[in-house]
């Protein structure tokens, strides 16, 4: 891989940077794309990790992270080593994955159990589970989504990640936050279709109560509120069945037990 000089801000060599390829960087995106669609078998961010596990030299186990409205999860992992790797730091509120996610940074650790920004952690996660090398960074998603991931990497081996590594691992994060991007796009489409088919039913069961009883829209609200309490049922449900019978049901009158 060829290199480039680094300068400061006054003009002065301070060191070199490998060279990418854009050509490279775009290949290996095209043969991931390819490699990381998901199948029958496995969801998109499961068969992630596994390609990850595959193509990120020195990988023995990876994992995605989840943080959602303050909680952590571990929604795809090769291994339940992985799994416990990330839980720990869930628990000790800090760690390579959990300060990605929160920091948006890159980190790589040579040797988890004498690395000072984890020591707990790392100590932990080394005679628990053999976690040595760990290479974590923040997934960008393309949505604005509150959802924040990372992609975690774990090596049972001593500085498993070189530069050929962390490239590798850039190109899949890239990969991985446009295939979470696409996930969360596609549920939110799901569940507004849901909605608008929720809303139609509970219109036209208004519509008939409206036109039955000489209600107003309100009032014919109230009772779908009414017998959704009364039944515990979902409001679209209760809809559902007024807009195919044309019939109402509460079985107890206001001030009855």
């Amino acid at each position: 891989m060829e290199r480039s000089k680094a300068l400061d801000r006054d003009g002065q060599v301070i060191g070199t940077v490998p060279q990418v390829d854009l050509h490279d960087v775009a290949e290996a995106m095209r043969s991931l794309s390819i490699e990381a669609a998901p199948n029958e078998a496995d969801s998109p961010l499961q068969r992630l990790v596994s390609v990850a596990l595959e193509r990120v030299p020195g990988t023995r186990w990876a994992s995605v992270s989840h943080l959602r409205a303050g909680r952590f999860t571990t929604p795809a992992s090769t291994d339940e080593a992985a799994t416990r790797a990330d839980t720990l730091q869930y628990e000790f509120g800090s760690g390579p994955c959990v300060d990605a996610a929160l920091d948006d940074s890159v980190y790589v650790t040579g040797d988890a159990a004498a690395d000072s920004r984890w020591p707990k952690w790392g100590q932990r996660v080394a005679s628990e589970v053999g976690v040595r090398s760990v290479f974590a960074q923040r997934l960008h998603l393309l949505d604005g989504s509150e959802l924040i991931a990372s992609l975690n990497i774990y090596s049972d081996q001593r500085s498993a990640f070189d530069e050929q590594a962390v490239g590798m691992g850039l190109v899949l994060a890239t990969h991985a936050a446009s295939i979470l991007s696409e996930t969360i796009a596609k549920d939110r489409a799901t569940n507004l279709e849901r909605a608008l088919d929720s809303n139609r039913e509970i219109g036209v069961a208004m519509g008939i109560l409206m036109q039955q009883h000489r209600l107003t829209r309100d009032q014919a609200f109230d009772l779908l509120r009414v017998a959704s309490q009364d039944t515990n049922r979902k409001l679209a449900d209760v809809a559902v069945d007024v807009a195919d019978t044309g019939v109402l049901t509460i079985r107890r009158r206001a001030g009855t037990t």
